[in-house]
């Protein structure tokens, strides 16, 4: 009969302790709405040319294409040409 009176408690502490999540508490992605873009590549041209490299370089074969939708990606007038 002790061990029952252990089972309701046990069963809320993991309950709690479930529900924490267990994140890092890192910064979350935000994206642009109906795309797979992050929301930096709207904001910097630096942003558009990072994710682009990190597209390049995860490219293979068995990977979907991301959407892109109606993303309206940054553009400067002022920046130097980079390589890609």
């Amino acid at each position: 009969m002790l061990h029952l009176k252990w089972i309701l408690p046990a069963a809320v502490a993991i309950a709690l302790l479930s529900a924490c999540g267990g994140g890092d508490g890192g910064a979350s992605t935000d994206y642009v709405a109906g795309t797979e873009l992050p929301a930096g590549v709207q904001r910097s041209v630096a942003e558009l040319i990072a994710f682009t490299k990190l597209q390049i370089a995860n490219t293979n074969e068995v990977r979907d294409p991301i959407v892109i939708g109606n993303a309206t990606l940054a553009t400067t007038e002022t920046d130097e040409p980079a390589d890609i």
